[in-house]
Formats: C-alpha cells, sequence, structure tokens
C-alpha cells in the first residue's frame, strides 16, 4: 500500500449511514464508514449551519469489532482519531486510483449530545496500531459479536480504603 506522510488526525461529525461489518478470510472485522462534520459560522449575530466535509473512515479489528457492540449507527455523534493516508488502487478497468481515508486508531461516543454506559470488552484487545487486512483477503458478513461486562472500576458507593 503506497501512502502519503501518516498524518495524525481529529474528526468529530455524525455518522452518515448504519455500519456495515464485513469480515476479512483471517476473520478480521472491517468497516468503512464516513463521519459528516458540519462547521457552524456566524451570520449577523446569528449562528447556522455552514458547509459539510464527509470524511472517509476505516476500523479494523478490536475497534470496529466495539463499534458494532455498542449499537452505533446513522446519526451517532462520534469522536474518531486516527491517520490520514493516501490509499492507491487500480479499478476494474485497470485504472490507477487513489482515495484519502481515516485509518481508525481510536473512536468514541461524543457525550456532549448524548449519554454513554461503558462496559470492558472480553477477549479482544485493541491492538497499538490499526492493522490492515492483506491485499489477497476477501471480506464477508460477520456471524456474530462478541459482548461486554461491567467495566471492574470501583464502587463510588463503597469507602476506598
Amino acid at each position: 500500500m503506497a501512502t502519503i506522510n501518516q498524518i495524525p488526525m481529529a474528526v468529530m461529525g455524525n455518522l452518515v449511514t448504519d455500519l456495515e461489518p464485513k469480515r476479512t478470510g483471517k476473520g478480521t472485522t472491517v468497516i468503512n464508514f464516513r463521519v459528516a462534520q458540519t462547521s457552524s459560522v456566524e451570520k449577523s449575530g446569528k449562528w447556522e449551519d455552514g458547509g459539510t466535509t464527509f470524511i472517509r473512515c476505516v476500523a479494523y479489528g478490536a475497534v470496529a469489532d466495539h463499534m458494532v457492540a455498542s449499537g452505533m449507527g446513522k446519526g451517532t455523534r462520534v469522536v474518531v482519531t486516527g491517520r490520514y493516508v493516501q490509499r492507491d488502487y487500480q479499478n476494474e478497468a485497470g485504472e490507477r486510483r487513489s482515495v484519502y481515508e481515516l485509518n481508525v486508531d481510536d473512536l468514541g461516543a461524543s457525550v456532549r449530545y448524548a449519554t454513554v454506559r461503558i462496559t470492558k470488552a472480553t477477549g479482544s484487545q485493541p491492538n497499538r496500531t490499526a492493522s490492515t487486512p492483506a491485499a489477497n483477503e476477501t471480506e464477508t458478513t460477520p456471524a456474530a459479536w462478541q459482548t461486554g461486562q461491567d467495566d471492574g472500576f470501583a464502587n463510588p458507593m463503597e469507602p476506598m480504603i
């Protein structure tokens, strides 16, 4: 995969569509999604919506699994961090193309507009770096998703010793 400099990037916006997870031939979960970020502009002393920017994102492995288990879908306000990269490919007509996308390192629901319940994931731990599937891997629809458990933090009603 050819890349330009991997640019660190953080984006806050809304998921444009419901998630459509897929699995690679090796079983890694992959989710391609877009985040819509709308700026606010001041006109005559009032704030109005400005232009909307759509950022293409891709999440792999534990991050993708946790997005699905969290019930995220169209309209969910998210905060996404990762590396903005250029990915080159060849289309069916043999033409070389490039896309720019945010490879997701971490993602969370924004608590500015919603509440979130945290559960600690079991089994799979997020990777320190996002892994991309090999060029020869195919994607398929997943059969099942992991469920979480209580996060294990201390009960706020119990005194600390």
